[in-house]
């Protein structure tokens, strides 16, 4: 048995990605074009590149793993 998807009172789901250069961040969207569309349209400057293959749609248990990491990799 999957776990549920992690959505929002919207309906969008969470997306979890990697940056090419390192490190992590998530996104709220209803689908996969629709994230990418939203991370190039809060990263303009092309500083940071979205790692398009780690994209993808996380249950809350995995968000709040992914949470603990960044957490423990700022202290």
């Amino acid at each position: 048995m999957s776990k549920k998807l992690y959505r929002s009172v919207n309906g969008d789901y969470l997306y979890l990605f990697n940056w090419t250069s390192g490190g992590f961040n998530d996104v709220w969207a209803p689908n996969k074009a629709a994230a990418l569309k939203q991370i190039r349209k809060e990263f303009p400057d092309g500083k940071l590149t979205v790692n398009e293959k780690t994209l993808r749609r996380c249950t809350y248990e995995e968000y709040q793993a992914q949470n603990r990491l960044g957490w423990m990799m700022s202290i």
